[in-house]
């Protein structure tokens, strides 16, 4: 009754979804790989060729036995496309080289379809490689990301000189190296680039470059360790976050910085910042040097334009370690509306801010409001976001373990009618009086590679449910930190995941136990088909 009930709810279920428009189905296939959407094929008629004309393509060959079969399964899916419909994102993660001729076909046929967003990602290896990536020029191309997962030593490879990408606003370089003897303007050729994140990102036989750009409006560089001069009128948002070697930056229009230093190097500006609007500092080297103070005051006078400013309170430390240098100064922050003070290491003793620095931050200021964050407030914030992630990974455990017991069970299961028809045939044999062998050593080894695959199974959901009761354990123990107002926040949430792992282990501990109870025994079937080949010789 509730196969047949839920049958019925997910046909009407299906049908509500096949009543959406095109586009609307399309948006939501965007948001799974290539090999998943086609899938859907099978719903129905109304699905058989929906995939064909989706303007959002997702390919990974990271579920793919080997690149020859992803390479066949790419040139499958573009020769079967709707060669009409146009190509608005493309993303792909692969392993291997990129010049791999399905990375071409797949970057050529999206060109040649006017792709405005290409997303690729070279997937980690256990081994260090290099990947060199192909130039390549586009009319259509407004988002480009390159990026590589993992932790790696060497990182995507390529030429900049020869890229051509006049319609790109957008551009995302993460692990990636430039090679080449001369850089005489990275992103020249890049006429209407308005966005700029450089992360991790280094430059080859070659130990630094400018970023000179009109029309720039947005730059983030983190993790680097280059030499950079920064050239940008326009530019309106900077970020840099423990990039070591940042030089003079150019950027009048600048309205927003967020700035976090561990190296000891600071940030200069070449012009005076008129327009800033909103500031945050974060200075987290140890360095207890007085002349590097005096660079932290030299950095805040060229801030003094800021309306909100937020500051960590190591660096209110340093202020305090050499109080005279500011003393005698007056506040150089005339235009502020807020101060916001928090302390980014919570494992270390609390600072005080002393009257001289406070007054050296507000004194010009007397209208502006003043937030000093707690310990304990940041502590709270911490554990929070630390549960949510916990509860993130974990939800994405579940749908994966889900999706994996559910698929090879089925595959279990199917092999219950070859298991059946060995036992069928020993009873057939041993009812008729032939002289003919039974090939005892093919069934065997069909026997031992069931149970050795059933005990794959039993190892890899122990492994699992240990895994999902260690992370609800640790989040358990995270949110019993947290002030009630917090935990009333996230409880529903956590009781949610924790009944639905409770679903899924007793399913699969129930589905594993059928399994079993069904199955004989290795001895028992070795001696069944070793006396039925007895009788019959």
């Amino acid at each position: 009754m509730d196969s047949r009930h839920g049958k019925v709810r997910m046909k009407v279920e299906g049908d509500r979804l096949s009543t959406l428009p095109d586009d609307l189905i399309h948006k939501i296939l965007s948001f799974i790989d290539i090999k998943h959407a086609i899938r859907t094929s099978a719903l129905s008629s109304r699905w058989r060729y929906i995939w064909t004309s989706m303007p959002c393509l997702s390919f990974s060959n990271e579920h793919f036995h080997s690149l020859p079969e992803f390479s066949e399964f790419v040139t499958h899916v573009l020769s079967a496309r709707n060669n009409q419909t146009e190509v608005h994102s493309v993303k792909l993660a692969f392993r291997g080289k990129a010049s791999q001729p399905f990375v071409k076909r797949i970057l050529n046929y999206a060109f040649s379809h006017n792709v405005q967003q290409l997303n690729i990602t070279f997937l980690h290896e256990d081994y260090m490689t290099k990947t060199y990536l192909s130039a390549f020029s586009s009319q259509s191309l407004k988002n480009l990301t390159l990026s590589r997962c993992g932790c790696a030593c060497e990182d995507f490879i390529t030429t900049s000189p020869s890229w051509y990408l006049p319609a790109l606003t957008t551009l995302n370089l993460h692990h990636c190296s430039f090679f080449g003897e001369k850089y005489p303007g990275l992103f020249s050729k890049c006429a209407n680039l308005k966005n700029l994140t450089l992360k991790n990102f280094n430059t080859m036989k070659f130990h630094g470059f400018n970023i000179i750009h009109p029309r720039l409006s947005s730059l983030t560089l983190e993790d680097g360790c280059i030499d950079v001069n920064v050239a940008t009128p326009q530019l309106k948002n900077l970020t840099v976050i423990n990039w070591s070697r940042m030089h003079l930056v150019d950027a009048p229009d600048l309205a927003s910085l967020h700035y976090k230093d561990h190296y000891g190097k600071l940030l200069k500006f070449s012009t005076e910042l008129r327009h800033l609007e909103k500031v945050v500092v974060c200075i987290q080297c140890s360095n207890e040097d007085k002349e590097y103070t005096r660079n932290i005051v030299c950095l805040l006078q060229q801030l003094r334009s800021v309306k909100f400013l937020t500051l960590n309170l190591e660096l209110v430390k340093h202020l305090s370690s050499s109080v005279e240098l500011i003393s005698h100064q007056p506040s150089p922050f005339t235009n502020l509306k807020s101060l916001k003070i928090y302390p980014t290491d919570v494992t270390k003793p609390e600072v005080t801010m002393s009257t001289e620095v406070k007054n050296y931050l507000l004194g010009s200021s007397q209208g502006a409001t003043f937030t000093l964050v707690s310990y304990e407030e940041v502590r709270a914030v911490m554990d929070v976001t630390s549960a949510r992630n916990l509860m993130t990974k974990l939800k994405v455990l579940l749908d994966q373990w889900q999706e994996y017991s559910e698929t090879k069970m089925a595959h279990i299961e199917q092999d219950e009618a070859p298991m059946e028809t060995v036992h069928e045939q020993v009873k057939v044999e041993e009812q008729t009086d032939t002289k003919m062998k039974w090939h005892f050593g093919g069934r065997m080894a069909q026997i031992k590679s069931y149970w050795g695959d059933l005990n794959d199974q039993c190892e890899k959901a122990s492994n699992n449910m240990g895994l999902i009761s260690s992370m609800l354990q640790e989040t358990i123990e995270v949110m019993t930190r947290l002030p009630t107002s917090h935990q009333a926040k996230l409880q529903e949430r956590f009781f949610g995941l924790s009944a639905e792992a409770e679903t899924i282990m007793e399913g699969v501990m129930d589905r594993m136990k059928i399994l079993f109870d069904k199955r004989p025994s290795h001895s028992n079937v070795y001696f069944h088909e070793l006396a039925a080949s007895q009788s019959l010789s």
